[in-house]
């Protein structure tokens, strides 16, 4: 039986697992591309970065690099708590791909931290998850946030666990982990 030894709502925990939102990387060489890239990359909340996302979006990008940037610049948004705008920029990067992974794992973990319903939210990070995005620890820690809110405490465990497998030592999983106890 896994039980959780500390009971986790509210929306401060959800702005903290969205925070593990996830970049996507920049193929191309525009300097204020790979700006916006690195800034999301980081695990620091960096406002500076936002008018080179935005010099980025007004230059000539491939298309893949102007939908990265714009995932780029969604997870740099949603550190600052911009929740909509955000998500503006998840839909940007989904209209010229509906079906790009990264995107769909990040709009899935905006919507659960601007507090929409649990089954739409975790439906696009499942999504995502299923088509093989960058960096799958997200999606699985995400979709454990989700697994967790809804009070289903061993698909939590499970997710949280799987994000550990595939990142050891990534602090987010860990700090999960230890909220959980298993017994037989």
């Amino acid at each position: 039986m896994i039980v959780r030894t500390l009971l986790i709502l509210g929306s401060s925990f959800l702005v903290a697992a969205g925070a593990q939102a996830q970049s996507v990387t920049i193929i191309g060489a525009n300097s204020d591309a790979l700006t916006c890239f690195r800034a999301a990359d980081s695990d620091l909340r960096r406002p500076d970065a936002l008018p080179a996302c935005a010099a980025a979006l007004n230059a000539e990008l491939s298309t893949h690099d102007r939908m990265a940037t714009h995932i780029n610049r969604g997870v740099i948004r949603f550190r600052l708590e911009d929740t909509s705008g955000a998500l503006a920029d998840f839909d940007a990067a989904l209209a010229m791909d509906p079906d790009q992974p990264d995107a769909l794992i990040n709009k899935g973990i905006t919507m659960l931290a601007g507090g929409a319903d649990i089954g739409p939210s975790m439906a696009l990070i499942e999504e995502g998850l299923n088509g093989g995005p960058q960096r799958p620890w997200v999606g699985y820690y995400g979709r454990a946030v989700a697994h967790e809110l809804a009070g289903r405490d061993a698909q939590a465990y499970h997710d949280y666990r799987r994000a550990q497998e595939l990142r050891p030592g990534w602090a987010p999983a860990e700090q999960a982990l230890s909220r959980f106890s298993v017994r037989g």
